[in-house]
């Protein structure tokens, strides 16, 4: 059975143990290596997270077609969004770019990697 208690634990768990990590990253490497807002980074993921899942849950009870259709919408819609803000950031802030760059890129890869175990447990309890 699918819980959504469950699901926000293991965000909230994800991510202090993601913003460890940022942490001693952030405290322990040249700082041409880091970027200023790492610390931040993991908090706009879990919040990001958090928003996009609750879309979902909000589409699970339409037909499958439907939640693949809102599925793939919502990931766009995200995807797009992350490159606009990589984009502005590296706009504004050249010297910065490259370390917010590969930080916002691990960061992704760590959370979407956790969203679609989630949608796929979500779809699974779902039938």
């Amino acid at each position: 059975m699918y819980s959504y208690r469950s699901f926000l634990v293991q965000l909230i768990g994800l991510s202090l143990f993601v913003e460890i990590i940022s942490l001693g990253w952030f405290f322990g490497m040249p700082q041409a290596w880091v970027t200023h807002v790492l610390p931040f980074l993991p908090v706009f993921f879990m919040s990001v997270t958090f928003i996009i899942h609750k879309a979902f849950m909000g589409v699970l009870g339409k037909n499958p077609r439907q939640f693949v259709t809102s599925y793939m919408l919502i990931t766009t819609i995200k995807l797009l969004s992350f490159l606009a803000i990589l984009f502005v950031y590296a706009v504004l802030k050249p010297k910065d770019a490259m370390a917010f760059l590969l930080s916002f890129f691990v960061l992704y890869i760590v959370y979407s990697a956790f969203e679609a175990v989630a949608v796929i447990k979500l779809n699974k309890n779902r039938e």
